[in-house]
């Protein structure tokens, strides 16, 4: 679910026997990024629902690792668009991309207190100070795998 700079999923069903946490690999994968806009980080966080911008990417603040959207800047359909045409919808994703970010520990980490886990991005432009780059996260769904 979209919150004002970040994006804060759903509780995620995890294993419930603490058997399974002997796992070799989880990943966090986000499904349909959006690629056609600006590029920017995006910082994973476990079981914090409340982190933002300025929250420490440590293991503490339930951080989980972080991927990197490398984008192409303004769609080419919308140079015409601009010019008189009708503007495509602003969260329609139209360059969708995948990413996985192992976050193995994290998980464990997650896992072990407690089967649900919530997964929040916080989309990030970089410089010193970082900046809020929350116009450009879109994406369809995040999920956990387990190897």
């Amino acid at each position: 679910m979209p919150l004002k700079g970040r994006f804060v999923s759903g509780p995620i069903r995890l294993p419930a026997d603490p058997k399974k946490l002997d796992f070799k690999r989880a990943d966090i994968e986000v499904h349909g990024l959006e690629q056609a806009g600006p590029s920017f980080e995006g910082r994973i966080f476990l079981n914090n629902p409340n982190a933002e911008l300025n929250t420490a990417p440590t293991r503490e603040n339930g951080y989980a690792g972080s991927f990197h959207v490398y984008g192409y800047g303004i769609w080419p359909g919308d140079l015409e668009k601009e010019s008189g045409r009708q503007a495509a919808k602003s969260d329609e994703v139209r360059a969708p991309i995948h990413k996985t970010v192992i976050a193995t520990e994290a998980i464990r980490d997650a896992a072990r207190k407690g089967q649900d886990v919530t997964v929040t991005i916080v989309p990030v432009y970089p410089g010193n100070p970082p900046r809020d780059a929350s116009e450009a996260l879109k994406l369809d769904d995040v999920k956990i795998t387990i190897h």
